[in-house]
Protein backbone atom coordinates (compact mmCIF):
# COMPACT_ATOMS: atom_id res chain seq x y z
CA UNK A 1 0.00 0.00 0.00
CA UNK A 2 1.47 3.38 -1.00
CA UNK A 3 2.08 6.22 1.44
CA UNK A 4 -0.50 9.08 1.43
CA UNK A 5 0.80 12.22 -0.30
CA UNK A 6 0.57 15.59 1.48
CA UNK A 7 1.51 19.06 0.27
CA UNK A 8 4.68 20.51 1.95
CA UNK A 9 2.72 23.57 3.14
CA UNK A 10 -1.00 22.60 3.06
CA UNK A 11 -3.42 25.50 3.31
CA UNK A 12 -5.77 23.85 5.80
CA UNK A 13 -8.42 25.25 8.08
CA UNK A 14 -8.84 23.78 11.56
CA UNK A 15 -11.97 21.93 10.41
CA UNK A 16 -10.14 20.50 7.38
CA UNK A 17 -7.24 19.41 9.62
CA UNK A 18 -9.65 17.51 11.93
CA UNK A 19 -11.17 15.84 8.86
CA UNK A 20 -7.64 14.82 7.77
CA UNK A 21 -7.05 13.24 11.22
CA UNK A 22 -10.32 11.26 11.01
CA UNK A 23 -9.42 10.18 7.45
CA UNK A 24 -6.00 8.97 8.63
CA UNK A 25 -7.70 6.87 11.37
CA UNK A 26 -9.89 5.27 8.70
CA UNK A 27 -6.79 4.50 6.61
CA UNK A 28 -5.09 2.89 9.64
CA UNK A 29 -8.20 0.76 10.31
CA UNK A 30 -8.16 -0.39 6.66
CA UNK A 31 -4.46 -1.27 6.92
CA UNK A 32 -5.07 -3.24 10.15
CA UNK A 33 -7.89 -5.19 8.46
CA UNK A 34 -5.46 -6.20 5.68
CA UNK A 35 -2.90 -7.30 8.31
CA UNK A 36 -5.52 -9.41 10.15
CA UNK A 37 -6.59 -10.99 6.84
CA UNK A 38 -2.92 -11.74 6.03
CA UNK A 39 -2.48 -13.46 9.43
CA UNK A 40 -5.56 -15.58 8.73
CA UNK A 41 -4.18 -16.64 5.34
CA UNK A 42 -0.81 -17.41 6.98
CA UNK A 43 -2.51 -19.78 9.45
CA UNK A 44 -4.49 -21.42 6.61
CA UNK A 45 -1.25 -21.86 4.63
CA UNK A 46 0.50 -23.49 7.61
CA UNK A 47 -2.47 -25.82 8.19
CA UNK A 48 -2.59 -26.73 4.49
CA UNK A 49 -6.19 -25.49 3.93
CA UNK A 50 -5.00 -23.31 1.06
CA UNK A 51 -2.76 -24.65 -1.77
CA UNK A 52 0.96 -23.94 -1.93
CA UNK A 53 2.58 -25.89 0.96
CA UNK A 54 4.31 -28.95 -0.53
CA UNK A 55 5.49 -30.48 2.78
CA UNK A 56 2.98 -30.52 5.71
CA UNK A 57 4.01 -28.22 8.57
CA UNK A 58 5.12 -29.82 11.82
CA UNK A 59 3.32 -29.24 15.13
CA UNK A 60 6.18 -26.99 16.30
CA UNK A 61 5.90 -24.90 13.13
CA UNK A 62 2.12 -24.54 13.54
CA UNK A 63 2.60 -23.50 17.19
CA UNK A 64 5.22 -20.94 16.13
CA UNK A 65 2.78 -19.52 13.56
CA UNK A 66 0.06 -19.41 16.23
CA UNK A 67 2.41 -17.61 18.70
CA UNK A 68 3.38 -15.09 16.02
CA UNK A 69 -0.28 -14.43 15.20
CA UNK A 70 -1.21 -14.07 18.91
CA UNK A 71 1.58 -11.52 19.44
CA UNK A 72 0.52 -9.53 16.39
CA UNK A 73 -3.16 -9.59 17.38
CA UNK A 74 -2.18 -8.32 20.85
CA UNK A 75 -0.30 -5.43 19.23
CA UNK A 76 -3.31 -4.73 16.97
CA UNK A 77 -5.62 -4.70 20.02
CA UNK A 78 -3.39 -2.11 21.73
CA UNK A 79 -3.38 -0.08 18.49
CA UNK A 80 -7.19 -0.22 18.46
CA UNK A 81 -7.30 1.33 21.94
CA UNK A 82 -5.02 4.17 20.77
CA UNK A 83 -7.05 4.70 17.57
CA UNK A 84 -10.28 4.75 19.59
CA UNK A 85 -8.88 7.48 21.88
CA UNK A 86 -7.50 9.39 18.89
CA UNK A 87 -10.90 9.31 17.15
CA UNK A 88 -12.72 10.43 20.33
CA UNK A 89 -10.34 13.41 20.72
CA UNK A 90 -10.77 14.37 17.04
CA UNK A 91 -14.58 14.21 17.23
CA UNK A 92 -14.63 16.32 20.41
CA UNK A 93 -12.12 18.95 19.14
CA UNK A 94 -13.76 22.41 18.83
CA UNK A 95 -13.73 24.11 15.44
CA UNK A 96 -12.80 27.80 15.53
CA UNK A 97 -13.95 30.06 12.74
CA UNK A 98 -11.81 32.83 11.26
CA UNK A 99 -12.45 36.54 11.48
CA UNK A 100 -15.53 37.97 9.83
CA UNK A 101 -14.76 39.30 6.35
CA UNK A 102 -15.49 42.87 5.26
CA UNK A 103 -19.08 43.83 4.55
CA UNK A 104 -19.93 43.75 0.87
CA UNK A 105 -21.32 46.74 -1.04
CA UNK A 106 -24.99 47.62 -0.56
CA UNK A 107 -27.18 46.73 -3.48
CA UNK A 108 -29.43 49.22 -5.24
CA UNK A 109 -32.59 50.22 -3.36
CA UNK A 110 -35.91 49.09 -4.78
CA UNK A 111 -38.91 51.30 -5.30
CA UNK A 112 -40.61 52.59 -2.14
CA UNK A 113 -44.07 51.44 -3.15
CA UNK A 114 -45.37 49.19 -5.85
CA UNK A 115 -48.28 49.99 -8.05
CA UNK A 116 -51.70 49.48 -6.45
CA UNK A 117 -54.34 47.56 -8.30
CA UNK A 118 -57.88 48.90 -8.85
CA UNK A 119 -60.52 48.41 -6.11
CA UNK A 120 -63.42 46.23 -7.13
CA UNK A 121 -67.04 47.40 -6.79
CA UNK A 122 -68.88 46.65 -3.54
CA UNK A 123 -71.94 44.48 -3.82
CA UNK A 124 -75.36 45.45 -2.47
CA UNK A 125 -76.53 44.21 0.95
CA UNK A 126 -79.63 42.04 0.98
CA UNK A 127 -82.60 42.86 3.29
CA UNK A 128 -82.60 41.37 6.84
CA UNK A 129 -85.37 38.86 7.52
CA UNK A 130 -87.75 39.15 10.48
CA UNK A 131 -86.79 37.41 13.78
CA UNK A 132 -89.15 34.68 14.91
CA UNK A 133 -90.69 34.40 18.41
CA UNK A 134 -89.15 31.82 20.88
CA UNK A 135 -91.26 28.70 21.40
CA UNK A 136 -92.70 27.72 24.83
CA UNK A 137 -90.61 25.54 27.28
CA UNK A 138 -92.14 22.13 27.85
CA UNK A 139 -93.02 20.84 31.34
CA UNK A 140 -90.59 18.50 33.17
CA UNK A 141 -91.90 14.98 33.67
CA UNK A 142 -92.14 13.42 37.19
CA UNK A 143 -89.33 11.17 38.58
CA UNK A 144 -90.33 7.53 38.94
CA UNK A 145 -90.13 5.73 42.31
CA UNK A 146 -86.98 3.77 43.26
CA UNK A 147 -87.29 -0.02 43.20
CA UNK A 148 -86.91 -2.14 46.36
CA UNK A 149 -83.52 -3.79 47.10
CA UNK A 150 -83.43 -7.55 46.60
CA UNK A 151 -82.63 -9.99 49.40
CA UNK A 152 -79.01 -11.19 49.88
CA UNK A 153 -78.55 -14.79 48.74
CA UNK A 154 -77.15 -17.54 50.97
CA UNK A 155 -73.37 -18.22 50.95
CA UNK A 156 -72.44 -21.40 49.09
CA UNK A 157 -70.34 -24.18 50.65
CA UNK A 158 -66.53 -24.05 50.53
CA UNK A 159 -65.06 -26.19 47.77
CA UNK A 160 -62.46 -28.95 48.40
CA UNK A 161 -58.77 -27.95 48.68
CA UNK A 162 -56.68 -28.57 45.56
CA UNK A 163 -53.66 -30.86 45.45
CA UNK A 164 -50.24 -29.39 46.30
CA UNK A 165 -48.07 -28.10 43.44
CA UNK A 166 -45.61 -30.63 41.98
CA UNK A 167 -42.72 -28.09 41.96
CA UNK A 168 -41.05 -26.32 44.88
CA UNK A 169 -41.74 -22.58 45.28
CA UNK A 170 -39.66 -20.28 42.99
CA UNK A 171 -37.50 -19.02 45.87
CA UNK A 172 -36.25 -22.57 46.45
CA UNK A 173 -34.48 -22.71 43.04
CA UNK A 174 -31.69 -20.17 42.43
CA UNK A 175 -27.97 -20.03 41.82
CA UNK A 176 -25.08 -17.58 41.76
CA UNK A 177 -21.44 -18.18 40.78
CA UNK A 178 -18.51 -15.85 40.15
CA UNK A 179 -14.91 -15.75 38.90
CA UNK A 180 -12.78 -13.32 40.92
CA UNK A 181 -9.46 -15.00 40.13
CA UNK A 182 -9.19 -13.37 36.68
CA UNK A 183 -6.55 -14.64 34.27
CA UNK A 184 -5.76 -14.86 30.56
CA UNK A 185 -8.10 -16.91 28.33
CA UNK A 186 -7.84 -17.85 24.64
CA UNK A 187 -11.06 -16.81 22.87
CA UNK A 188 -11.87 -19.08 19.92
CA UNK A 189 -14.03 -18.24 16.91
CA UNK A 190 -16.39 -21.08 17.89
CA UNK A 191 -16.54 -19.82 21.50
CA UNK A 192 -14.68 -20.36 24.80
CA UNK A 193 -16.67 -21.24 27.96
CA UNK A 194 -16.13 -19.17 31.12
CA UNK A 195 -15.44 -20.97 34.43
CA UNK A 196 -16.71 -19.89 37.88
CA UNK A 197 -14.32 -21.37 40.46
CA UNK A 198 -14.36 -18.59 43.09
CA UNK A 199 -17.93 -18.32 44.45
CA UNK A 200 -20.76 -20.91 44.13
CA UNK A 201 -24.10 -20.35 45.92
CA UNK A 202 -26.43 -22.98 44.40
CA UNK A 203 -29.72 -24.56 45.49
CA UNK A 204 -29.81 -28.35 45.64
CA UNK A 205 -31.42 -28.70 42.18
CA UNK A 206 -28.72 -26.65 40.35
CA UNK A 207 -25.24 -28.18 39.84
CA UNK A 208 -21.99 -26.77 38.39
CA UNK A 209 -19.66 -29.32 36.70
CA UNK A 210 -17.16 -29.73 33.81
CA UNK A 211 -14.46 -27.60 35.37
CA UNK A 212 -17.00 -25.14 36.87
CA UNK A 213 -18.32 -24.22 33.37
CA UNK A 214 -21.59 -26.24 32.99
CA UNK A 215 -24.74 -25.36 35.00
CA UNK A 216 -27.45 -28.08 35.08
CA UNK A 217 -31.02 -27.08 36.14
CA UNK A 218 -32.97 -30.10 37.45
CA UNK A 219 -36.34 -28.37 38.04
CA UNK A 220 -38.49 -27.32 35.06
CA UNK A 221 -39.89 -23.78 35.05
CA UNK A 222 -39.64 -20.19 33.78
CA UNK A 223 -36.21 -18.73 34.62
CA UNK A 224 -34.39 -15.40 34.60
CA UNK A 225 -30.69 -15.79 33.65
CA UNK A 226 -28.21 -12.87 33.79
CA UNK A 227 -24.42 -12.60 33.39
CA UNK A 228 -21.46 -10.18 33.62
CA UNK A 229 -18.00 -10.35 32.00
CA UNK A 230 -15.32 -7.69 32.69
CA UNK A 231 -11.98 -7.62 30.82
CA UNK A 232 -8.91 -5.46 31.35
CA UNK A 233 -9.08 -3.91 27.84
CA UNK A 234 -11.57 -3.23 25.04
CA UNK A 235 -11.37 -6.09 22.54
CA UNK A 236 -13.13 -7.18 19.34
CA UNK A 237 -15.02 -9.98 21.11
CA UNK A 238 -18.62 -10.88 22.00
CA UNK A 239 -20.51 -12.88 24.62
CA UNK A 240 -23.53 -15.23 24.66
CA UNK A 241 -25.42 -17.90 26.60
CA UNK A 242 -25.46 -21.50 25.33
CA UNK A 243 -28.53 -23.46 26.52
CA UNK A 244 -28.67 -27.19 25.77
CA UNK A 245 -25.72 -26.73 23.31
CA UNK A 246 -27.62 -24.03 21.32
CA UNK A 247 -26.71 -20.32 21.16
CA UNK A 248 -29.42 -17.97 22.50
CA UNK A 249 -29.66 -14.98 20.09
CA UNK A 250 -31.36 -12.64 22.59
CA UNK A 251 -28.49 -13.18 25.04
CA UNK A 252 -25.77 -12.36 22.49
CA UNK A 253 -23.61 -9.20 22.56
CA UNK A 254 -21.82 -9.11 19.18
CA UNK A 255 -18.08 -8.29 18.91
CA UNK A 256 -17.43 -4.52 19.22
CA UNK A 257 -13.86 -3.24 19.74
CA UNK A 258 -14.94 -0.53 22.22
CA UNK A 259 -16.53 -2.94 24.76
CA UNK A 260 -14.68 -4.28 27.82
CA UNK A 261 -17.74 -4.96 30.02
CA UNK A 262 -20.45 -7.40 28.87
CA UNK A 263 -23.89 -7.66 30.58
CA UNK A 264 -27.20 -9.20 29.54
CA UNK A 265 -30.22 -10.92 31.04
CA UNK A 266 -32.96 -13.09 29.49
CA UNK A 267 -36.03 -15.07 30.58
CA UNK A 268 -36.28 -18.70 29.40
CA UNK A 269 -38.55 -21.73 29.77
CA UNK A 270 -36.32 -24.63 30.85
CA UNK A 271 -37.07 -28.34 31.14
CA UNK A 272 -35.60 -30.50 33.87
CA UNK A 273 -31.98 -31.38 33.07
CA UNK A 274 -31.35 -28.26 30.92
CA UNK A 275 -27.71 -27.07 30.72
CA UNK A 276 -26.45 -23.47 30.61
CA UNK A 277 -22.96 -22.16 29.72
CA UNK A 278 -21.50 -18.66 29.31
CA UNK A 279 -19.16 -18.11 26.33
CA UNK A 280 -16.92 -15.44 24.84
CA UNK A 281 -16.34 -15.66 21.08
CA UNK A 282 -14.43 -13.67 18.43
CA UNK A 283 -14.29 -13.16 14.68
CA UNK A 284 -10.62 -14.23 14.77
CA UNK A 285 -8.59 -16.10 17.40
CA UNK A 286 -7.74 -13.73 20.27
CA UNK A 287 -6.79 -13.34 23.93
CA UNK A 288 -8.74 -11.73 26.78
CA UNK A 289 -7.80 -11.08 30.41
CA UNK A 290 -10.57 -11.26 33.04
CA UNK A 291 -10.38 -8.78 35.93
CA UNK A 292 -8.78 -10.28 39.03
CA UNK A 293 -9.61 -9.48 42.65
CA UNK A 294 -13.07 -8.31 41.54
CA UNK A 295 -15.93 -9.46 39.29
CA UNK A 296 -14.11 -10.97 36.31
CA UNK A 297 -17.31 -12.89 35.46
CA UNK A 298 -20.57 -13.86 37.20
CA UNK A 299 -23.78 -15.78 36.47
CA UNK A 300 -27.19 -15.64 38.22
CA UNK A 301 -30.07 -18.11 37.67
CA UNK A 302 -33.51 -17.55 39.34
CA UNK A 303 -36.70 -19.58 38.81
CA UNK A 304 -39.66 -17.20 38.46
CA UNK A 305 -42.46 -19.76 38.22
Amino acid sequence: MSQPQFSPSPDLTRQAAINQVISSIASEELALSHIINTEGEKIQYALGTVPGLETPASIAQVLNVNTSTNNLLGTISESQVLLNGKLADALQAPVFFGETGPTGPTGPAGSDEGSQGPTGPQGTNGPAGPQGLPGPVGAEGPTGPAGAAGAVGATGPTGPQGVAASYPPPSATSGFAANTAGGLITVLVGGTTISFPSTQLLSSDITLTSGNTLFTVNTAGFYRVSYHINTTASLLMGSRLVVNAANIPQSTIPPVVSISSFYNEVELSLTAGSTIQLQMYATVLGLATLLGGSCGASMMIIRLS
